[in-house]
């Protein structure tokens, strides 16, 4: 389980193996840095909707943004910041994504982090910007401005717990994490936050600067070059935001921030025993916050992963369990307990890998329902039992070689439509 203040993320099934990782409950931010988070009256429910991460000292940044061609305004701005490599704080509203907002957008953006800066003291050269919400409409600004001055008087203060649920819209609870682990003897911390829950999935690209799905923040108070820590998000964000989907949807406003201040007087470089601690520990974090989107994604009531071996490349693999996870057919099929594994084949056979029909095998849990491409007669209700768990694991083996590769999903359910169809 994980904390948030008085509030507990439970995911029953997620079994923590400790190494050299110490997770911390509550989550703690590293030294150095300050969060908080406020209300400026963008949410019509009057509910948090600005956040502020603020670094005492100049850190280093490595960031990740979103593949669609209509990038949000944020975005935009954000990606001038973290290729100068190095940043002091970011600004974050929910309630308005400042997405299709054309030249008025990249204004508002600016606007933001000129006052954050400000408000801070600091330039505004180093002030990233994040927003989620609804794409095409402008942001009320002056709320927001009136909104940064005030919380950054908060922050100034010492902050506050609430920067994770100011970040949330259909979200039904805040994603935050922390861990505590040693390089050179030093204590250093990593902690992130995310928020997830509909519009969730990551467009792969073969090769290509790493990218990432809706919002993750994360700081650590290691020191370490912005270099390496873009090495180091692109190999996290493989083995955990490019391997979840909800709705095969890709977000204008995708954004992952990864900030590293070096207030833990350690320092890491490539090679070096400590850098494998912390690339361990950014892989953990990431991986548990992408789980806590899926497990949260909008209406979903079981968790679902996807695992493919037996295909011709890793590839392949992974073509054939995206495929299957972003089927709207069997993800309805999950939702209603119903064993039509025909969906799931067919899936397989447009997924675009090298495919044998007469190889395919398929387990739900331990009981093969799928053998040699055809249906496995069950007693009555078997498999219902199994679809019928909280998380199900669903493994698939294509018969053609050592490719192998997992997606990460849940059901679709009636909810999901209610959310989404204004």
């Amino acid at each position: 389980m994980t904390f948030f203040g008085n509030a507990i993320y439970i995911l029953p099934w997620l079994i923590i193996v400790e190494t050299k990782l110490t997770k911390l409950f509550p989550p703690q931010l590293p030294r150095g840095f300050i969060a908080g988070g406020g209300v400026c009256g963008i949410k019509k429910d009057g509910g948090p909707d600005l956040a502020l991460l603020y670094s005492e000292s100049e850190a280093a940044i490595a960031a990740s943004f979103t593949t669609n061609r209509v990038a949000a305004a944020p975005v935009k701005l954000s990606r001038e910041v973290a290729s100068g490599g190095r940043c002091r704080a970011v600004i974050a509203n929910s309630g308005g994504a400042n997405a299709a907002t054309g030249e008025r957008g990249d204004i508002d953006a600016r606007r933001m982090a000129a006052r954050a800066a400000e408000a801070l003291g600091i330039d505004p050269a180093l002030v990233a910007v994040a927003s989620t919400g609804r794409i095409g409409r402008f942001l009320p600004i002056e709320k927001i401005e009136r909104g940064i001055e005030e919380l950054a008087a908060v922050v100034r203060r010492g902050g506050n717990g609430s920067a994770a649920a100011a970040i949330m819209t259909t979200d039904t609870r805040p994603k935050e994490i922390a861990y505590q682990f040693e390089v050179e003897g030093r204590p250093v911390r990593i902690w992130g936050m995310a928020k997830g829950a509909g519009m969730i999935y990551l467009k792969m690209r073969v090769a290509g600067p790493p990218h990432a799905t809706m919002f993750c923040f994360l700081l650590t108070d290691l020191e370490a070059e912005a270099g390496f820590l873009r090495t180091a998000l692109a190999a996290a964000l493989e083995q955990s935001f490019n391997r979840i989907t909800v709705d095969a949807d890709t977000s204008t406003n995708d954004t992952v921030i990864l900030l590293a201040n070096g207030s833990s007087e350690a320092k890491v470089e490539a090679g070096t025993a400590g850098s494998a601690v912390f690339r361990e520990a950014l892989d953990r974090v990431t991986r548990e916050l992408a789980w806590m989107i899926v497990a949260d994604g909008e209406g979903a009531g079981k968790f679902v992963s996807i695992e493919v071996s037996g295909a011709a490349s890793d590839d392949d693999a992974r073509r054939s369990a995206a495929a299957v996870a972003n089927s709207p057919l069997f993800k309805c099929a999950l939702y209603g307990e119903t064993p039509n594994w025909g969906r799931l084949l067919a899936a397989l056979g447009y997924s675009g890998a090298e495919l044998a029909e007469d190889r395919i095998a398929v387990w739900a849990g331990d009981l093969q329902v799928v053998r040699s491409g055809l249906l496995v007669e069950l007693e009555p209700g078997r498999a219902e039992e199994e679809l019928g768990r909280e998380r199900i694991s669903l493994k698939v083996d294509l018969g053609l070689g050592e490719g192998r590769d997992v997606y990460y999903t849940c059901d679709f359910s009636p909810e999901y439509v209610a959310i989404n169809k204004e």
